[in-house]
């Protein structure tokens, strides 16, 4: 199911990166699946392991440690449980 698409990603030393969705139009929670799906075609199966509260914007998920800021180009659409 389509969630948003990444506004920005960056990394936080030592945690991992996180993603800052567009717009929130669902609820997610810590330990769902989402898949990432970047403009150029590819597809990543990740988990969100903490959802980060930030003075930009009302969210941020942060990512399983597998998932780098390079591999999420501003507009990666973010789908919730699309892989399980």
């Amino acid at each position: 199911m389509f969630f948003s698409k990444a506004e920005v990603a960056f990394s936080i030393p030592t945690r991992g990166c996180v993603i800052v969705p567009v717009a929130v139009t669902n609820t997610v929670h810590n330990g769902d699946a989402i898949q990432l799906r970047t403009p150029g075609g590819d597809v990543a199966n990740t988990r969100i392991v903490g959802i980060e509260m930030i003075k930009r914007s009302p969210v941020g998920f942060l990512l399983s440690k597998d998932v780098a800021k390079a591999d999420v180009p501003p507009e990666t659409e973010i789908c919730v449980n699309s892989w399980e």
